[in-house]
């Protein structure tokens, strides 16, 4: 065994100094740290025998970093002490060496709590900026000493947030969080039996509000038409006949999420919302009158916030939106309806790999994220739809199967892959069940490592 006195003077003088220059980088980049910590809500749901709940969900998750483990991890009611023997006792404890995967799934369930800081929608006060923690923290040790600690949180005001950094930022080189199927939720307070069953209907956990308040910025949307039997409701014109869609079904009308995401708008000050319609499945077929309709609800509902596409590109930044006070952007998915419009944007380029497996998706993106570097170049805003898909065959012949379980079997590839070798080229990044991922922070510290390259 060698000692330290028995190295070359040399060789320990470029040691230091390696370890001089990554110390210099992680400071001027905010390379990732080792030893990250993260809470996450896993996708999948189980049956429980506790009386009143028919099935167990939104469990959390303790995350840490395989390569440099803590020697242990706790999740906590409150946020963890330094001092081990007089802080909070953990509610869970575990050892990362006995789960080398890097990470594990508790049996305490976030629920649905209300939003902290004011978040709630239709509160009647005026919500608190900046981050806001539920009461569920992790925490990493070493030796009786606290490492690391993270709350499970919202980040409702993000890019106002950190305006300084990001206001000089195109808005085509962001990082910016999105959902697939946005509007494809369960809308109850619990998981019900009905929702077990679509398998492969919904996409997501929670509502677009939740989703706008956690942080998500691009917004996916497929939607339908449907011909009422009688007159439109009064007031309402149309509107009650544009749903939702998850391909050929019907999940949920449309008007509701217009109306959360003007509501999150009057809200917040300054965050950025791409609203993508980017696909009409069901009854706008040869029917130029309903896309007129939809556009027609759009501008009543939304038009004021909304971006011109004539007065914006890629290359605008976050302080020219800011300083003009309209925050949103609205692509349509069919090109000459969009064209027709002075505010509607033109279809956003979906990158879809329609893979499988982790490795088929890892694959499929590392040719986008290749490809990445021309389209920045170019102004150009494009979404990496990073979730699995699954075939008809599976659809119809795997009863075992679910959108849940792909979610989980990918998520976590997600964090890794963008944390730690994607973060410079992503633009926008779509993913099913978000809250199983922790592609916000992610895309948020990505941001502000991109901004402190361009600085230094």
């Amino acid at each position: 065994m060698f000692r330290i006195d028995q190295w070359d003077t040399t060789m320990v003088s470029e040691l230091a100094l390696v370890y001089w220059a990554v110390f210099q980088l992680a400071a001027v980049y905010g390379l990732p740290d080792c030893g990250t910590i993260f809470l996450t809500v896993s996708s999948l749901w189980h049956p429980t025998n506790e009386p009143g709940r028919g099935h167990s969900e939104r469990e959390l998750e303790l995350n840490w970093d395989p390569d440099c483990p803590p020697e242990w991890v706790g999740l906590f009611e409150h946020e963890p002490s330094t001092e081990v023997d007089t802080g909070p006792e953990p509610l869970v404890k575990v050892t990362p060496s006995d789960h080398p995967e890097g990470f594990f799934r508790t049996n305490v369930s976030l629920g649905r709590p209300p939003l902290p800081g004011g978040w709630n929608r239709d509160e009647g006060i005026t919500p608190l900026v900046g981050d806001h923690c539920f009461p569920y923290w992790i925490g990493s040790f070493r030796n009786g000493s606290l490492l690391q600690a993270d709350c499970f949180k919202i980040r409702p005001t993000w890019m106002w947030d950190h305006r300084q950094q990001l206001g000089p930022m195109p808005i085509s080189s962001l990082f910016i969080p999105g959902t697939h199927n946005s509007g494809c939720h369960h809308k109850g307070a619990t998981l019900t039996r009905r929702d077990s069953f679509a398998r492969y209907l919904l996409t997501q956990d929670t509502d677009v509000w939740g989703q706008l308040v956690h942080g998500v910025r691009y917004l996916d949307l497929r939607v339908g038409y449907y011909p009422s039997k009688g007159k439109a409701t009064t007031g309402h014109s149309h509107a009650n006949r544009f749903w939702v869609n998850h391909d050929l079904i019907r999940v949920g009308p449309l008007l509701p999420v217009l109306h959360d995401i003007k509501q999150f708008l009057n809200a917040s000050k300054g965050e950025l919302v791409i609203l993508d319609f980017h696909r009409f499945p069901v009854g706008f077929h040869g029917r130029q009158g309903r896309h007129r309709r939809l556009v027609a609800l759009l501008n009543k509902e939304l038009e004021q916030y909304a971006i011109p596409f004539s007065a914006a590109s890629g290359a605008t930044t976050l302080n020219q939106i800011w300083s003009k006070d309209r925050r949103l952007i609205i692509a349509y998915g069919e090109s000459q309806v969009a064209r027709d419009s002075k505010w509607l944007w033109t279809p956003i380029n979906q990158l879809w790999g329609n893979q499988q497996t982790p490795s088929g998706l890892r694959n499929f993106l590392q040719r986008c994220m290749d490809s990445a570097k021309q389209r920045r170049e170019n102004n150009v805003l494009w979404a990496a739809m990073a979730e699995l898909t699954p075939t008809p065959l599976e659809v119809m012949f795997k009863p075992s199967g679910s959108l849940r379980q792909m979610a989980d079997s990918i998520n976590r590839n997600i964090t890794t892959w963008f944390r730690n070798v994607w973060w410079q080229n992503a633009n926008i990044v779509a993913t099913d069940f978000f809250l199983a991922n922790n592609l916000i922070d992610v895309s948020i510290a990505a941001n502000l490592r991109k901004m402190n390259m361009v600085e230094s």
